[in-house]
């Protein structure tokens, strides 16, 4: 025993570095007995019958087995064998990813005549799982109605998951989308600097870091209880992809769409008709290969994908329905033009003109994966994946309209390394190591060098001129190195795992926002009257940054850095009785931080004078982070139909590594940032070039933009509970389960160079019922623009409740349905990968710097989700097979917030919630008239925004029934929106030898119901997973601007979610 313990404690040493392990394999384990003692030294035998790869164990003192390190999948054939007694094999076999199945048998003793038992499956609900999770199989995933083919259509129906349809966001039990967690083969896939909103590699350009044709099973986890999975604190998502067997194996397949599967018209808010698309294509091709190199042995296979996506322009310069008005549109562009051969434009001639492209994504993926059986107890994979992807964006749409040169490209490419080696060192321990690499190279580019403009209310839309603001200058790479190992001992009736994990990664990050220059005014009349009068303070706002070259020597500099996280977990799994089981243990993670921000001397000094902690030349604390979990699963009965299971742990992740690289770059020393609202000394300069003259003019209002951290900050954790009760009633499968999140680490920001006046707005303004406090800048903080400080939370909470049904028949019918209930509290939301905006989107009724507990931008409070599946085998031997499938999917529209356009209470943002008056209030509120562009004829008189006002108030659900109030953050979520996807699939297949080749035709229609009616099906979502709603303007002089008649709704549907989308694909598999 002291020996075994000495080896341990060796083996432990040598895998000293640790993070975030994550599952690629499965189990089996259970417990052989003979007529109620346990048989000890039975021989378990279970075959990959695919590849022909054989698992084995003996049973222990206490009649127990346990084999790790298996494919899941299957089938497998398990064959439990001891001399004397009948052998019993348990056939068909399928292992879920993760998850250890509990094959407990008991043999019967024969010595005259020993024959086989034979089971076929297991009956019962699924006794594997501790806490909220999912196993989704290939099957599963090629029937799921889909056309973008990613990983949020195949999770989507999972009860604690929300999605966006257009981005591919995904929020587990009301958390942050950046907190998630997405592996495959055990290599991170999710983005961990935090760019891109569905969180994967490539999301950026629209891409999915995978091939779904290469998935075998991906697992979903909400409140996973066992320690190797972590690394993050809202959901983690780990799939395997597929591997070679003893028979060569693939596909091809193709699928696509054109104009004609896309829905012509649906009715829009206004009873008008929605245009038709003129073009649209959708194009996907590729092919997987598998199969033997040495049977029983070596094993590959191989996969390529290419995608190519074109989307019309469908409101652009003319376009019939738009929002905007075209005529209005032009007279503004001639005008810059005019205006910037001036001398105080710049003497620069711009050559912009309308975007009218298409919207375009293209793609390529590929992978070669190779496994080896090296012997019965050690086998050996290694996998590269290649993605390389391309999206064009900044188009418009129905209320904003942009030049050219406004559109801008995202590059992305992924290169994916992962090896791995699962060993069976004894009869009960066996190890598993894992090493990646994953490179990724992303970049972000706008047209020809040019200011970015943006002009408001342009009829009812948006007039963007120029570069997107944060395209000027923006790349990013990434390499991340990961090494971990399990080492399991199984010992009684314990199951021992002690393991590691490493992550080391490296960033470099050039993102310089207005590099050009970025003008906003507030109305076409507010334009043309600053061509007029040149008079600065009609820029509603100014913002510009340049590097420092005699510091950086490069006007393009990039801050790179490098970070890593440790961690170290034991875990023991005890089988208490045949149908106890807890599972305990402890994670232990350790931030390292290997590069510090610059030093600057000026802001050390004032922070230190004004009692800040605050540096920028600091790193954050390696502190360990303990995070203990206990779990348990009770089959109540022991007979697998009435399982209770749940447990309690802590989780700790990673935050969005861009949000530690915003100190790297803004430490007020590399870059000189101007951020004015309103300001004399500004004037619109065209050459993005001549940018300096106006930073000249503004040193004395600050151009120091610092971004820094609390020396005490950690990385996010929180506390899960999980309660679930899985069990059969009136012959149906049903889970219940329930799950509260409590932040320990989450982080918010804190703009210190502003403090509060001692005012409030009611004291300075005739508006008495106004207590917002008002706020100014630190006279002291005159050097610096802006200083944004991250810090840690403990506020905020989520719970989820759901309660999902399972029905299967035998003549081929899977019904499936839940409902869900959500509430998430925060007090910041944190949705921004920059910390300026971070702050800014923050919106209060009080000071961002201390905000309130409200919603949070994933409360998502009802979704309730059903599927029916219909297979039909028939035709010769059964070959031919019909598959119908429909979804619903209907959730709460997303979460969203109102807030005046305009700062009203003084900190230097527009980030105001709105105060929602009564009639009499609105008499006594300040408004001035709006102009027409041509500053001479008034659009709307003070009466008339006063009638519309109240009109639109009195009319608008939510803020009908809270006049005199505040609205609170979040406080309301746009209309309930409900979606029927369909899928129909026909096989026909062929036995030629002894392999089936087949030919399958599909076709997916997404938001069917639109097809039946076109007032069915609308979306009113964009690709965010919240909204922020300016319908009021506050001007500089104090009076406030309805700009819009009483029917205005407070969001517009989405064209192309609005309507129904269709894809036919044609697939030869053998």
């Amino acid at each position: 025993m002291q020996k075994r313990l000495q080896l341990l404690i060796a083996m432990l040493v040598l895998v000293v570095s640790v993070a975030m392990a994550q599952v690629t394999t499965s189990g089996i384990s259970g417990k052989v007995t003979s007529q109620g003692e346990e048989v000890i030294g039975a021989t378990v035998t279970a075959t990959h019958q695919p590849s022909g790869t054989v698992y084995r164990a003996v049973t222990n003192m206490d009649g127990r087995f346990s084999i790790q390190g298996m494919r899941p999948g299957g089938p497998y054939k398990v064959e439990v064998s001891y001399i004397g007694y009948q052998s019993k094999t348990f056939k068909d076999v399928s292992l879920n990813l993760g998850e250890s199945q509990n094959l407990s048998c008991s043999l019967q003793e024969d010595a005259r005549e020993l024959q086989e038992v034979v089971v076929s499956g297991k009956a019962g609900l699924n006794g594997t799982k501790t806490g909220a999770a999912q196993s989704i199989n290939a099957q599963q995933i090629a029937e799921m109605p889909s056309i973008s083919h990613s990983i949020a259509d195949i999770a989507r129906m999972n009860a604690q998951v929300s999605t966006n349809g257009q981005s591919g966001a995904m929020s587990f039990a009301g958390t942050n989308n950046r907190y998630n967690s997405f592996q495959i083969d055990g290599v991170m896939n999710n983005d961990v600097f935090g760019l891109t909103q569905n969180g994967s590699n490539g999301g950026q350009a629209g891409s999915q870091p995978v091939s779904m044709e290469t998935i075998e099973q991906i697992q979903i986890n909400v409140a996973p209880f066992d320690v190797r999975q972590g690394g993050f604190t809202g959901g983690a998502i780990n799939a395997v992809t597929k591997s070679g067997t003893n028979v060569f194996h693939g596909s091809a397949y193709f699928d696509g769409n054109n104009e004609s599967l896309v829905g012509r018209h649906y009715k829009m808010q206004d009873g008008t008709m929605s245009n038709p698309y003129d073009k649209e294509k959708e194009t996907r091709f590729g092919f997987t290969l598998g199969g033997p190199i040495i049977k029983n042995k070596l094993f590959f296979f191989a996969n390529y994908e290419n995608t190519n996506k074109s989307y019309p322009t469908q409101y652009s310069f003319g376009s019939e329905g738009a929002k905007f008005d075209s005529d209005l549109a032009q007279q503004i562009l001639d005008a810059y033009k005019a205006w910037g051969k001036t001398d105080d434009g710049g003497n620069y001639e711009y050559n912009g003109t309308w975007a009218n492209k298409d919207k375009s994504i293209k793609s390529q993926k590929g992978g070669l994966k190779l496994d080896w059986n090296i012997n019965d107890f050690n086998k050996f994979s290694i996998r590269w994946s290649y993605v390389d992807a391309k999206q064009l964006l900044g188009l418009g749409g129905m209320a904003s309209l942009n030049t050219a040169d406004h559109l801008y490209e995202f590059a992305s490419k992924t290169h994916s390394f992962a090896a791995e080696l699962q060993s069976r060192l004894s009869p009960y321990t066996s190890n598993e190591a894992r090493l990646s690499y994953v490179r990724v190279r992303d970049s972000r580019s706008s047209g020809a060098a040019a200011p970015s403009v943006t002009i408001y209310n342009v009829g009812n839309g948006t007039v963007n001129i120029g570069n997107e603001y944060s395209s000027m200058a923006n790349s990013l790479d990434q390499d991340i190195f990961t090494f971990e190992d399990n080492f399991t001992w199984y010992r009684g009736n314990h199951t021992f795992t002690f393991g590691t994990h490493n992550e080391f990664y490296k960033f470099e990050n050039l993102f310089i926002q207005n590099l050009y220059g970025c003008y906003y005014f507030d109305s076409p009349s507010d334009f043309f009257k600053y061509i007029d009068t040149k008079n600065g303070k009609l820029i509603k706002n100014f913002y510009y940054t340049t590097a420092n070259k005699d510091v950086t020597g490069s006007s393009l500099w990039a801050p790179s850095f490098g970070a890593g996280q440790l961690g170290f977990y034991v875990q023991d799994k005890w089988d208490a009785t045949n149908n106890f089981q807890l599972t305990y243990g402890l994670r232990m993670e350790i931030p390292l931080f290997f590069d510090t921000p610059t030093e600057n001397k000026e802001f050390n000094d004032w922070a230190a004078a004004a009692g800040y902690g605050y540096r920028t030349n600091q790193k954050l604390s390696s502190t360990p982070m303990w995070s203990p979990r206990v779990g348990f699963r009770w089959d109540i009965k022991n007979d697998h139909k009435y399982i209770l299971r749940g447990g309690i742990g802590m989780f700790t992740g990673r935050i969005p590594f861009v949000w530690l690289s915003n100190s790297f770059t803004n430490t007020g020393v590399q870059f000189s940032s101007y951020s004015v609202k309103n300001n004399a000394n500004v004037s619109l300069i065209v050459d993005p070039n001549k940018q300096d003259k106006n930073a000249e003019l503004l040193k004395a209002t600050g151009s120091q933009l610092v971004n820094v951290f609390d020396k005490n900050f950690k990385f996010a954790q929180n506390l899960r509970i999980n309660l679930g009760f899985d069990f059969q009633a009136l012959g149906i499968d049903w889970t219940a389960e329930a799950i509260f999140s409590k932040n320990l680490n989450d982080i918010y920001y804190q703009n210190i160079a502003y403090e509060p006046t001692g005012q409030t707005l009611g004291q300075v303004s005739d508006m008495s019922w106004e207590s917002r406090p008002m706020y100014h800048k630190v006279s002291s903080a005159g050097k610096f623009s802006n200083i944004y400080a991250m810090r840690n939370t403990d506020k905020g909470y989520s719970y989820n409740l759901s309660l999902s049904a399972t029905k299967h028949f035998d003549f081929g019918l899977d019904l499936n349905a839940s409902y869900t209930f959500t509430k998430a509290k925060a007090i910041s939301s944190s949705i921004s990968s920059v910390a300026q905006s971070n702050w800014r989107n923050n919106h209060s009724y009080r000071f961002s710097n201390d905000p309130e507990m409200a919603n949070s931008a994933f409360n998502v409070p009802h979704l309730v989700k059903a599927s029916a599946f219909y297979h039909l085998n028939w035709g010769p031997s059964k070959l031919f097979t019909t598959t119908v499938g429909l979804i619903y999917q209907g959730q709460s529209g997303a979460p969203y917030s109102l807030y005046y356009n305009g700062d009203v209470n003084g900190d230097g943002a527009s980030n105001d919630l709105i105060f929602i008056p009564t009639d009499a209030q609105i008499d006594k509120m300040p408004f001035s008239n709006v102009m027409k562009a041509d500053n001479k004829t008034v659009k709307y008189t003070v009466d008339e925004q006063r009638a519309n006002l109240k009109k639109w108030l009195a009319n608008t659900p939510y803020l009908k029934d809270h006049r005199g109030e505040y609205y609170e953050r979040y406080a309301d979520n746009l209309p309930f929106e409900g979606h029927f996807d369909f899928h129909f699939g026909q096989k026909f297949g062929i036995k030629v030898g002894k392999q089936i080749h087949a030919l399958e035709v599909t076709m997916d229609i997404l938001n069917v119901a639109n097809l039946l009616n076109n007032k069915w099906g609308h979306t009113y979502g964009s690709s965010y997973n919240s909204e922020f709603v300016s319908p009021i303007t506050y001007k500089d002089n104090g009076t406030y601007q309805f700009d819009n008649d009483s029917t205005k709704p407070i969001k517009y549907y989405s064209d192309y979610y609005s309507r129904w989308r269709g894809q036919v694909g044609v697939k030869y598999t053998f």
